[in-house]
């Protein structure tokens, strides 16, 4: 489609806007030249992306390509042998590792390439290069230097280079702290002239201090002379320091080849992560812009090309104030021709239309309701001006002419046409009878198109030409002021004598008016007139029984509410007992899990026997629990006679027994001793089954045995912050239980919020005695160390 319609329909704006919603550069790039396709195949393509990318942040709102970088310069240059520098070597490594993280993140989605299937196909191309990102990490500091890890040779250099270092400071400490030197000195400072250390002596006492002589002052007074027994040291010093530049660059010319020789998979990778995040872009800007997919019609039938949006809003206009239209086109009618007076909107829904077909064309979501239908056009023509003034010219009318005439040209039965104040600009009569004929030539080319106007005579055209309809924007008189509502099928008045009354113009001229106008017209207002009338009469209508059949629904609704009430109130102490009792089961498996801590002081027979007792009586609980809540309660009744402690009855809401133990206060509900657990219910839920009941011998319940199979590092990377603290303790538990020294937990760098949770766990757990972050190439801040106790 032509550069000028995106203009006119401000389409550029709204690539703006997606543009601000892109991660990654690449993506900002491709999201400021993405345009409207016409294939229908293409655009169903195009939306069926962003609604996967929609439902993916939905689900997982983090998942993006953060800290991706566009180095397709320095991967050009790789490529062709070129040296990259530390943060250009920086920048590569973050994209890759960010390409990393991005494509882990997605697969681990349950069944995300059989959900996701056109973002499965993207993350298919980003590579992870594990070799390349090691080097780079194990070379380049995170502020883009060299390390000393990045080879060994460089590790020794710097070792020497800083004792030889420390040698020439060394001595040249010693001259100026020597009384010898002292007169000759000018000033008891150290500084460096052409990279050597030198010292400041004054130009009459040279000859005291030997040395060779690199600068004077201005003055003259002062020489920075290097003294003849540093002068090996810094000889030595300079020689190691061009020794380190030299190992520098061959490690960066190194890197660089590799990266040169990952270029191809690197540019894919770009690629597709461009493609990813562009995608997630479009999802962005749909939900906040509460935008749906629109419906597309493949019927390529002049009846299955249609637009039928419901509650449309203009993208780029305030969303608190804009009025929604709705709007079909194409199913009885194909023109639209719109009336009403200036300033009433007729402009916006002309571009609010064009903009929807634009951008569903585009893969982006329109900002309507849900099933809202476009079909896609083979082009998109507009002749759209902002005339609001009542001087128009022959200039006006060429400009306009010259854009339609243009336009028919290339108009298509598959084309939609907007044509704003169509015919203006000329002799009212001739403008309204070229605006007819430019009708009718649509409706031959069997187009779309909607164009507004102000002349009288096409009302009465659109109303009897078939395949043409009338539609105007609503005007409120009383106020002065428009509605801006779209009205399909009455026509607009032009409400000007009724407004110049309003406003104070003297009754005997707007009579005078009324007797000049063709009475014909006149009619034509008073018929319209009577339509908005009765048709706001059926509106009302319409409403009222919208409200009674509202209430019927309120009432049905609030019948079913006290009937599903009614039905479980029997459910209710159900529920509350089954409550109590998870809880007392939840404080069993904790007991169980702080036994754990205490089991090293235990003998091995008894840790172990008692173990198993506990852990039966543990299963035989959360048993018994879970046949309570698959049983169906029974009806209850009213105990035949009042129970008594000791008696054995069966609780008919959770289908168990036990003994009663005790009452409350108010004698309504009882204590029931049911193994391990003790629950209160009342005596409408109970029914003895026994006199007495002999409870049975106590268990004790002992530590479980300890865990020989730990290993000594955990990964938690992935998992959610809320259940890490758990997880954590529980490993370190075991691992002090196996003799474990230390353990490494992996939690990764991310956010940090992981990290902020295990170092919580292990700086209050007992059997910590320190913890730690290790070296940068051990993981750094994405680790941490934790040391136990000795047992």
């Amino acid at each position: 489609m032509a550069t000028d319609i995106l203009t006119t329909l401000e389409f550029d704006r709204v690539r703006e806007l997606l543009q601000r919603h892109c991660q990654f550069s690449l993506a900002s790039e491709r999201a400021g030249s993405i345009g409207p396709s016409a294939d229908p195949a293409t655009v169903a393509y195009l939306l069926s992306v962003t609604a996967e990318a929609y439902e993916l942040i939905e689900e997982h709102p983090s998942f993006g390509v953060g800290g991706t970088r566009d180095i397709r310069r320095h991967i050009d240059r790789a490529a062709i042998s070129g040296v990259l520098g530390p943060e250009d070597l920086l920048e590569v490594l973050g994209t890759i590792a960010a390409a990393r993280v991005t494509r882990r993140a997605f697969l681990k989605i349950d069944d995300a390439t059989d959900r996701f299937p056109a973002m499965g196909e993207f993350v298919g191309f980003v590579s992870e290069l594990p070799g390349l990102e090691a080097d780079l990490q194990r070379s380049i500091s995170e502020r883009g230097d060299v390390l000393d890890s990045a080879s060994n040779a460089l590790r020794t250099i710097r070792i020497d280079l800083r004792r030889a270092h420390a040698r020439v400071v060394d001595r040249v400490q010693r001259i100026l702290q020597s009384s010898q030197h002292a007169p000759a000195i000018q000033d008891p400072i150290v500084t460096q002239r052409d990279g050597r250390y030198v010292l400041p002596i004054r130009a009459d006492r040279r000859g005291q201090l030997p040395g060779v002589v690199h600068d004077t002052s201005a003055s003259g007074q002062t020489l920075f002379v290097e003294p003849m027994e540093i002068v090996e040291l810094n000889n030595r010093w300079r020689e190691l320091q061009a020794a380190e530049r030299h190992e520098v660059e061959r490690i960066l010319r190194h890197l660089s080849s590799l990266v040169g020789a990952e270029a191809d998979s690197i540019r894919r990778s770009l690629e597709a992560l461009a493609a990813i995040d562009l995608a997630l872009a479009k999802a962005r800007y749909a939900s906040l812009t509460r935008a749906t997919r629109p419906v597309i019609t493949d019927d390529d039938s002049p009846s299955g090309r249609r637009v039928a949006v419901k509650q449309a809003r203009h993208p780029l206009l305030d969303p608190t104030t804009v009025v929604p239209i709705d709007l079909e086109l194409g199913a009885s009618f194909r023109v639209l021709v719109i009336t009403g007076p200036n300033t009433g909107g007729k402009t916006v829904a002309l571009k609010t239309v064009g903009l929807m077909a634009l951008m569903a064309q585009s893969g982006l979501f329109i900002p309507a309701d849900q099933g809202s239908e476009l079909c896609v056009f083979d082009g998109v023509f507009a002749d759209i001006g902002d005339e609001q003034s009542i001087e128009q010219s022959l200039s006006t009318f060429s400009s306009h002419m010259t854009r339609v005439i243009a336009m028919l040209r290339d108009v298509t039965s598959r084309s939609l046409v907007l044509l704003d104040e169509l015919g203006a600009g000329t002799d009212p009569e001739e403008g309204a009878a070229l605006a007819r004929a430019v009708i009718v030539e649509l409706l031959e080319r069997d187009c779309l198109a909607i164009g507004t106007t102000h002349y009288s005579e096409l009302k009465a055209f659109a109303y009897a030409t078939p395949g043409a309809e009338n539609g105007s924007v609503e005007f409120d008189l009383p106020t002065l002021s428009p509605t801006f509502r779209l009205v399909v099928g009455v026509p607009g008045q032009s409400n000007a004598l009724a407004i110049a009354s309003r406003l104070g113009m003297p009754a005997p001229v707007i009579d005078r008016a009324r007797a000049f106008l063709n009475p014909d017209v006149e009619r034509v207002d008073t018929l319209l007139g009577e339509i908005r009338e009765r048709r706001g009469e059926a509106q009302r209508a319409a409403r009222d029984a919208e409200r009674d059949r509202s209430n019927a629904e309120t009432l049905l609704r609030e019948a079913q509410e006290a009937r599903a009430e009614a039905d479980g109130i029997r459910e209710t102490a159900r529920q509350d007992a089954l409550t109590e009792i998870e809880r007392e089961l939840a404080e069993a498996r904790q007991s169980v899990r702080r036994l754990r801590e205490i089991s090293p002081r235990l003998p091995a027979q008894e840790f172990k026997s008692t173990t198993e007792a506990a852990r039966a009586e543990l299963e035989q609980a959360t048993e018994q629990v879970r046949r309570a809540v698959r049983r169906k309660p029974a009806r209850v009744s009213a105990a035949p006679a009042p129970l008594r402690i000791g008696d054995h009855v069966e609780i008919t809401s959770l289908g168990g027994e036990g003994e009663v133990v005790g009452f409350s206060d108010d004698g309504e509900q009882a204590d029931i001793q049911m193994g391990a657990f003790k629950v209160r219910q009342p005596l409408a839920l109970l029914r003895r089954i026994g006199g007495p009941h002999k409870p049975a011998p106590a268990r004790t319940i002992a530590p479980p045995a300890p865990r020989r199979d730990v290993d000594i590092e955990l990964h938690v990377r992935g998992q959610r912050a809320a259940g890490v603290d758990q997880m954590v303790d529980e490993y370190i538990n075991d691992a002090y239980l196996s003799r474990l020294p230390y353990v490494r937990i992996v939690h990764g760098k991310g956010t940090g919020a992981l990290r902020e949770v295990v170092r919580q766990v292990v700086s209050r757990h007992p059997l910590v005695e320190r913890y730690e972050t290790p070296p940068h190439y051990e993981g750094g801040d994405g680790v941490t160390i934790a040391y136990l106790r000795e047992s």
